[in-house]
């Protein structure tokens, strides 16, 4: 018996599609014929890196924080009420300028035209917005209603990543079959969004008034009859996260010292909105304090007063922009810190995460980032910088008898400083110094508009805040502890950012007057000079201005996440590790180093006293450490490893001292951790 013939089609169906009523799905309103039937919700992360930065092409590479991320999310985690498991799908973009083509490449006008595009790439900014439609086309071939989305970067991937969430916040999210058409759209959506100057900015629900009502509907020429683009869009898409590093405003061409870009780039690529959309949940961003290269400049997010469900945070780090998004070629030539500021940087980012969300992460990965940062720290307190040498290489024992070793420096006799504090190298070379130097100003950054006459201007301060903070990692490194024992100029720590700021406890509010509890950075900046020629004019004319008060900032210090049975390896773990680094596994140290810590140890009282006066935590840190060592000591990681490689390497003769040195620096940001716990500032901070 054959199968039953087909139902005759009713022509008049067919032509009243597009034309029935809305349907609801939780928040999103979708217009279909039929609900579909949707899977288990899921979590969606989409990691941007910066420029020049792959993790993912098959060549040797630093990897970045955000690559490093991307491969210590859980494939599955657990949902918030039921406990149900829930599917987390990674997706991770390379950044501009990172091309496939290999440095051994025989054909050699290929790898001219690959290196000339990578550098135009990753120099502009070109390819940035290609990155934006390729996570958003991931969004809409995975999303469905329910799903979580989490969205990272670094860099101009920070910029890919806050474009990204701007585009699913003010377009929402298309059909699967709409991608056919959109270029179309988002060529649409960005004339659209660059026009925002004539509608209102701020307001409850984020929507720019006239015409933006309309988007991108029922305008397209040879559209069918009665069906809207905004008929085929997820609305209101909710974002959990978005986490960025030192996101710059490097977009388009870059300013120097004679020419500035900012209004042409602004022009061109002015749809990156710097304000938070009230659809994100929440928004967190690390910041580097000490990079002054004028085109890297951050680019801070303005959170307006009306927007009151987005949590923002924005803190402050020691270093330039590659400190703290990680990444650095330097590393794999063991120059630098080695990555030990972008793994504190790293932590805070997971613990924001794992504090706010219900984001899983994969516990052998965090082991496995930790015994990184552990073994780099010890590495590094076993270095000394040469002498005489201007770039702070660091000192090595050749080991062949036909080369002489290197010579220590006697005023840097050590690479480390504390609670991830190593060398850093400025970030302005001589190329880098054509486009000028400015410094960063914490909490100075305004948002700003166009007016009438097309001229960006500041916006009231009431009507924004940026939710700044300073991670007290600075204050260690200000303290006076720190700078009696890093008292050469490699560790010694100065920045210019914070020149005009004193860390106080529980100071009056400059507005208020009311008393702030809990640590805070005051900056206290004298009113701006008049310019020459009215100064002298107004002296000649008798004339006088009325006396400007200085202008008083409160930054709060970021507090550390507090311990729990459920947050090891958290931000305090980090500061732990100064003083447990020797107890820890040593993995790829050679055999004269490892021999000659152990002598130290076994005649050092404190060490003895540390391994008998073990807090539960601190045992479970070094058991976490020892199980995963095991599953690390294999032939392939010794060979190809870059920290393998890098700590193979023996000190020169002049630190037979660091030991003791390391010891100190343990004892030290102890010391520090329990005046946070107790709330309490530096002696000479009190004084």
């Amino acid at each position: 018996m054959g199968d039953p013939a087909p139902e005759p089609i009713n022509i008049n169906e067919i032509r009243n599609i597009g034309t029935e009523p809305f349907l609801q799905i939780g928040t999103t309103t979708v217009k279909d014929r039929s609900v579909r039937v949707e899977g288990p919700p899921k979590r969606l992360i989409i990691c941007c890196d910066g420029s020049w930065q792959s993790s993912n092409h098959g060549q040797m590479n630093i990897p970045s924080n955000v690559a490093r991320l991307s491969r210590a999310i859980a494939r599955c985690g657990l949902a918030d009420d039921k406990g149900d498991a829930v599917h987390q799908i990674v997706y991770y973009n390379a950044g501009v300028g990172t091309g496939t083509s290999k440095k051994d490449d025989q054909n050699w006008l290929a790898n001219t035209m690959a290196g000339i595009q990578k550098t135009w790439e990753g120099a502009f900014g070109r390819g940035l917005e290609e990155n934006v439609c390729e996570g958003y086309n991931f969004l809409v071939n995975n999303w469905s209603p329910g799903d979580e989305i989490y969205i990272f970067g670094f860099s101009r991937g920070a910029y890919t990543a806050r474009a990204l969430a701007g585009l699913v916040c003010n377009m929402g999210i298309c059909m699967p079959d709409m991608m056919d058409d959109w270029w179309a759209m988002y060529d649409d959506y960005k004339k659209r969004l660059n026009r925002r100057d004539n509608f209102s900015l701020v307001c409850n629900t984020h929507k720019i008034s006239g015409q933006w009502i309309d988007t991108w509907s029922g305008g397209s020429k040879g559209a069918t009859a009665g069906l809207k683009y905004e008929d085929r869009f997820y609305k209101n898409v909710p974002i959990e996260v978005v986490g960025v590093f030192d996101t710059v405003g490097a977009l388009g061409l870059p300013n120097n010292t004679w020419f500035d870009f900012t209004s042409y780039n602004s022009t061109e690529h002015g749809f990156h909105d710097t304000d938070v959309h009230p659809q994100i949940k929440h928004a967190f961003h690390a910041l580097a304090l000490d990079d002054h290269r004028a085109p890297f400049s951050p680019t801070l997010w303005h959170l307006p007063t009306r927007n009151t469900t987005t949590k923002l945070i924005q803190c402050w780090f020691p270093g330039c922009h590659i400190h703290i998004g990680g990444g650095s070629e330097e590393t794999a030539h063991h120059v630098g810190d080695l990555e030990s500021m972008a793994s504190l940087s790293l932590a805070w980012m997971i613990d924001r995460v794992r504090e706010h969300t219900n984001l899983q992460f994969e516990s052998y990965e965090l082991t496995r980032l930790y015994q990184t940062y552990t073994n780099t720290i010890l590495d590094l307190s076993q270095r000394s910088f040469k002498r005489w040498d201007k770039a702070h290489s660091y000192s090595y024992a050749k080991g062949d008898g036909k080369t002489h070793d290197d010579e220590a420096d006697p005023d840097n006799r050590t690479g480390y400083g504390g609670w991830g504090m190593g060398f850093r190298p400025d970030s302005m070379t001589f190329g880098m110094s054509f486009a000028g130097t400015i410094n960063r100003t914490p909490g100075q950054y305004k948002p700003l508009r166009k007016n009438g006459k097309n001229e960006l201007v500041a916006l009231n301060p009431d009507l924004y805040s940026t939710e700044e903070y300073i991670h007290p990692v600075v204050a260690y490194a200000l303290g006076k502890p720190y700078r009696e024992a890093n008292q050469g100029p490699v560790l010694r720590y100065q920045p210019e950012a914070l020149k005009n700021f004193t860390r106080v406890k529980d100071p009056k509010d400059p507005t208020t007057g009311i008393i702030q509890e809990g640590f805070f950075w005051r900056g206290v900046f004298p009113p701006p000079e008049k310019g020459f020629l009215k100064s002298r004019w107004d002296s000649f004319w008798g004339g006088s201005q009325p006396p400007v008060e200085p202008e008083v900032l409160l930054i709060p210090e970021m507090p550390l996440w507090k311990d729990t049975d459920n947050n090891l390896l958290n931000e305090r773990d980090y500061m732990r590790a100064d003083w447990l680094a020797f107890l820890a596994p040593r993995l790829g140290f050679p055999e004269p180093t490892i021999y000659h810590i152990d002598k130290v140890l076994e005649k050092d009282k404190a060490s003895k006293t540390l391994i008998e006066n073990l807090t539960e935590r601190e045992t479970d840190l070094l058991y976490h450490l020892a199980v995963k060592a095991q599953s690390q000591l294999t032939s392939v990681w010794q060979m190809r490893s870059v920290a393998y490689k890098l700590r193979q390497k023996i000190p020169s003769k002049g630190n037979e001292g660091n030991v003791k040195l390391m010891l100190d620096t343990g004892a030290r940001t102890r010391d520090f951790l329990a005046l946070l716990d107790q709330g309490e500032l530096y002696p000479e901070e009190g004084a």
